[in-house]
């Protein structure tokens, strides 16, 4: 019968709205037959697409196809009734969530036996806490795994590969001067290109790699069962199939994309942490593209030397927490239409005995992969209190902010600690804020919402950093506590040229607005970008035009007035002994 001309009816369901459709599928001939709604909720035409059990194959998730046809086989078999949520994956790209319920029907009255069912389109109606997972261990922009989660199934791999004695390899791609692409094209392009490495990296690997987006333009990529040699061959072919793919047109012409790939072996005879495998491949990755365009590395002795570095700086951390050469600087947060300073910045530096002054850079990725930026964290945070409360009984009532590494979010007493911190040194909640960067939202926003909210409900402000950077900016906003964003210094160094980084930084002033948030442009220089600022309606600004970073006493000495006076506007030295309150 053709199923393009036969009705359903008696089937004993109907369609109620858009979001439904209905389905029969005949057991015998295996001919199935859609109502209108199953067309509009898989994005295809009745008149070019017919409906079997193949050419639904490619709608279902990549991810889902396997469970979902278990599922539908294993009731069919058994004559069962079912109900499954899965994914779908439209032709044009677009990723929906369904729910398919099917009932078995007994043939009779000439009709053979079937499965007759709905489909319902639930996208709209993800909870909140399916919200959260997906950020949690998704990546927005391209749908693939994110940094965290990919963690935890590379050392799933590893454990693996080390019991049943099976050798495997990680690879990390990063784009060659992809910061000249975003520059030249805008941040809009830059993230459709990453959009597209993403797409065809997923085409081109085996159906057992695991393929992951862990970082701006970073890709990481999961080998099992390959020796050193078969995973470096894979490396090459995947750059130069790259160089065939996507691509972006700079100054009218299409430029090759290319990228530098870092590669690290593990296996029986490799004991490696996941953490340490991601070093490695880290390393051998910045030498790839210290070579040139489209290189490959593998981990080599050689590298392990940088390692020996960094082990040499976490041993002198430790010793610079109990010897006292951490030290803060502050960077005031000035308020653009009379200068004045309401709230700092604490900023953290070592004072080295050998290397001298050291930026925070150079030594809180060890901290974090070590696991003293709970230490350093905790340190940063009592000093930066104690000197808030010592400006506020002064008559200064300065907010203050610091940067929370993820690693002290997720542990279980971060709120206890700010708790005891506030207590001890006597300052109100309600001046401090906790910076948290968006890049680390992308990897833990799903972990990190529940801690925010607690530190929240103490009278704690929240605030994001480098906000706008990541693809999925207003996705956090509908499901973390915010109260202040800092716009990513990215969008203020284009102004006033850059026509892109103007609408960017102004949407992101209107949607602030609404959202009753408020907002502080990061990394403002000269007093051309002030005065654009100014025009666009930001109050608040940061950067070396008002104040460098500078120690508690230096402010304190001149009064906390910037260091250059932009024209446009004047300093008022008698406010900044008015009592100014927190941003809120």
């Amino acid at each position: 019968m053709d199923a393009d001309n036969r009705e359903l009816g008696g089937n004993g369901f109907s369609e109620p709205a858009a979001e439904y459709g209905g389905w029969e599928f005949e057991l015998s001939s295996r001919v199935c037959v859609w109502s209108e709604g199953m067309y509009r909720i898989h994005g295809v035409d009745r008149g070019s697409f017919e409906p079997t059990m193949e050419s639904m194959h490619p709608l279902l998730h990549p991810e889902d196809a396997q469970t979902y046809a278990r599922l539908f086989r294993t009731a069919v078999a058994a004559r069962q009734p079912f109900a499954v949520q899965h994914r779908i994956v439209r032709p044009d790209g677009d990723e929906r969530t369904v729910m398919v319920k099917g009932a078995y029907v007994e043939g009779g009255g000439g009709r053979p036996d079937r499965y007759v069912g709905t489909t319902e389109d639930i996208s709209g109606r993800l909870t909140y806490e399916e919200r959260l997972w997906q950020l949690a261990n998704r990546d927005s922009l391209t749908g693939l795994l994110n940094r965290r989660r990919f963690r935890e199934e590379l050392a799933r791999e590893v454990a693996t590969a080390r019991r049943r004695g099976e050798r495997g390899a990680l690879l990390i791609f990063d784009i060659d001067n992809f910061k000249d692409i975003n520059d030249s094209l805008g941040h809009p392009a830059g993230d459709d290109l990453l959009a597209r490495m993403g797409r065809h990296l997923e085409g081109r690997i085996r159906g057992t790699d695991t393929l992951a987006r862990i970082g701006g333009d970073e890709f990481a990529l999961i080998l099992p069962g390959c020796d050193i040699t078969e995973a470096r061959e894979i490396a090459v072919k995947l750059v130069k199939d790259l160089a065939k793919g996507p691509n972006a047109t700079v100054a009218g012409r299409a430029r090759p994309v290319t990228a530098g790939v870092g590669v690290a072996p593990f296996g029986p005879g490799a004991h490696r942490t996941a953490e340490e495998l991601l070093v490695e491949a880290d390393l051998a990755m910045y030498r790839a593209k210290g070579m040139g365009p489209g290189n490959v590395e593998v981990f080599d002795e050689q590298m392990r030397g940088q390692l020996a570095t960094r082990m040499e700086i976490e041993g002198d951390l430790h010793e610079a927490l109990e010897q006292g050469h951490l030290l803060l600087h502050y960077q005031p947060i000035t308020s653009l239409p009379d200068g004045v300073a309401i709230g700092c910045e604490a900023l953290v530096r070592w004072q080295h005995p050998d290397r001298g002054m050291m930026p925070p850079a150079h030594f809180i990725p060890v901290a974090e992969e070590s696991g003293l930026i709970v230490d350093v964290g905790a340190w940063v945070l009592e000093e930066a209190c104690r000197q808030a409360e010592a400006w506020r009984k002064r008559g200064r009532h300065l907010h203050v902010s610091v940067n929370v590494s993820p690693v002290q979010l997720l542990r279980d007493d971060v709120a206890t600690l700010v708790t005891q911190t506030l207590q001890a040194t006597g300052l109100p909640p309600q001046l401090l804020y906790i910076e948290v960067t968006e890049s680390s939202l992308i990897e833990d926003a799903g972990r990190i919402a529940p801690a925010l909210q607690l530190l929240r409900e103490l009278g704690v402000k929240i605030a994001i950093d480098d906000f706008g950077g990541g693809s999925s900016s207003l996705s956090y906003l509908s499901v973390l506590p915010v109260d202040l964003i800092k716009i990513d210094r990215l969008f203020i160094d284009g102004l006033p040229e850059s026509s892109d980084d103007r609408a960017i930084v102004s949407a992101v002033l209107s949607l602030a607005q609404e959202l009753d948030l408020a907002v502080v442009a990061e990394g403002v220089e000269n007093v051309r970008q002030h005065a654009e600022l100014q025009e666009m309606g930001c109050r608040l600004g940061q950067g070396f035009l008002y104040a460098r970073p500078k120690p508690a006493p230096d402010l304190e000495a001149n009064g906390f007035a910037t260091d250059g006076e932009p024209r446009g506007y004047s300093v008022v030295p008698s406010a900044l002994d008015a009592s100014t309150s927190a941003v809120s």
